[in-house]
């Protein structure tokens, strides 16, 4: 059975490394492109395009960031305050506890099989089509079980993204993870590049709920129950 695809929009990075124009108080996701639009509400159209019918985009981000969040979505036609849903964090814990909070808040209300399709706030992405398809093949991974990360093609050897190594295909919809790389020196990114069978690690998910609490509650209890019990005390 398939659950709905529900779009989690993570926006708690502070920017550092694009500072003075990121910096903690406005931080990337907020800021104007050329055209007018910030990398939130570009993130948030993205997720509207692929989400289940009336389906929650749900946003963790700071606390300090939520008002700022609502300006930005309120600018965006066709995506009522009815479907924006909010977790905020008094302090940030890093990716896994904000995928996790989203998690069980789902879990709680659509079941086991609603899929979540996890976005970062501070991605340009063009080709909508494109990114359409790959979540379309995403998600019908996810309904097996598996759990489900997004690479991209590398353009050039990049010392400031993880990488993904990739592994046997996956019928027609991906192919298995091999390993996982930490941002590398310049020598082995190059081998990276020129090589092939390596990707940047964009940081998109999707899974199924029940598949990643499963798992979280193998590989790490000590973050999976700390957060649940967060969000029974909120």
């Amino acid at each position: 059975m398939t659950g709905p695809l529900i779009p989690v929009i993570l926006s708690g990075g502070a920017g550092t490394r694009l500072w003075p124009v990121s910096r903690r108080s406005y931080p990337k996701p907020f800021m104007a492109l050329p055209d007018g639009e910030s990398l939130l509400e570009k993130t948030a159209r993205r997720a509207l395009a692929v989400a289940a019918p009336d389906a929650p985009i749900i946003t963790v981000t700071a606390r300090d960031y939520a008002f700022i969040t609502r300006d930005a979505y309120a600018r965006i036609e066709g995506f009522p305050v009815e479907r924006q849903m909010y977790l905020l964090e008094p302090l940030a814990r890093n990716t896994a506890p904000a995928i996790l909070a989203a998690a069980l808040w789902v879990q709680q209300r659509f079941g086991d099989d609603a899929q979540l399709l996890v976005l970062p706030a501070d991605h340009l992405i063009r080709d909508i089509d494109a990114f359409r398809e790959a979540v379309q093949r995403a998600s019908r991974l996810a309904n097996e079980g598996f759990l489900g990360t997004f690479g991209v093609v590398p353009t050039r050897p990049e010392t400031g993204y993880g990488y993904i190594e990739r592994g046997p295909a996956l019928k027609e919809s991906g192919f298995e993870v091999a390993r996982f790389v930490e941002k590398p020196d310049l020598a082995t990114a190059q081998k990276y590049v020129s090589g092939g069978g390596y990707y940047w690690n964009s940081g998109m998910f999707c899974f199924r709920v029940g598949s990643l609490i499963d798992e979280a509650a193998r590989v790490c209890p000590e973050v999976l129950e700390p957060t649940r019990a967060t969000l029974k005390a909120r």
